[in-house]
């Protein structure tokens, strides 16, 4: 019976392709699409443009190559928390220390996400501005699932759970622009710890007042 030989990995293939994606982060992050140049990558890099057309087709290819890598990485430390053996605000503490260790790993790629946010997405193909569209949605729609069990446990208010994930979200992304313009003082992982412990205060506050009304 045959032997099946499987996929042959090329080294030399891959590390290039690595060093590319290195290289065109590091360009993304500091300049923003439309600022960029794919020669910029190249050089950047150290190969020739013609070597990094080989990989990527295009300019936009290469970028949502880099978005993906980032979405898929937030999403799986999304998917753990929401399924978790946990209650919502221990799934929160948790999801809060891994996304602090996300971006302290790869500050680079939370300054992309930044500077995406600042491009016209008016200037991007249909498909890729969909796509950020739908990554945006199985965000929202993850942590809506971590709020929806908290309001089930009794731990938060009975609110819109997708609105409450909107704001959490709001809360993270403003968190994260006082870490990027001050990354030597403001400790990210502390400032995300204190919003869950905020939650965790109004819990118990909310606890006591309905203790303080049954026995009044």
């Amino acid at each position: 019976m045959a032997k099946s030989l499987g996929i042959r990995r090329n080294p030399v293939k891959d590390e290039r392709e690595a060093a590319f994606k290195q290289a065109a982060l590091k360009v993304f992050s500091t300049k923003g699409y439309h600022r960029s140049t794919m020669s910029e990558i190249a050089m950047e890099a150290g190969f020739g443009k013609g070597t990094l057309y080989w990989y990527w087709k295009s300019k936009e290819e290469l970028y949502f190559t880099l978005v993906k890598e980032s979405h898929d990485e937030f999403m799986g430390v999304l998917r753990v928390a929401s399924e978790m053996d946990a209650n919502a605000l221990e799934k929160l503490l948790w999801l809060g220390n891994e996304v602090a260790g996300l971006h302290y790993r790869n500050r680079d790629y939370t300054k992309l996400s930044w500077k995406m946010r600042a491009e016209e997405s008016e200037a991007f193909s249909p498909e890729y501005v969909e796509r950020l569209h739908r990554n945006s949605a199985e965000i929202k729609e993850r942590l809506e699932e971590i709020i929806s069990q908290g309001i089930r446990e009794g731990l938060f208010p009975e609110v819109d759970a997708y609105y409450l994930a909107c704001i959490l979200l709001g809360l993270l992304e403003g968190i994260e622009i006082q870490w990027l313009e001050d990354p030597q003082s403001f400790d990210l992982r502390k400032a995300l710890n204190m919003v869950v412990r905020f939650l965790e205060s109004y819990v118990k506050l909310a606890g006591d007042l309905r203790i303080s009304i049954d026995n009044g």
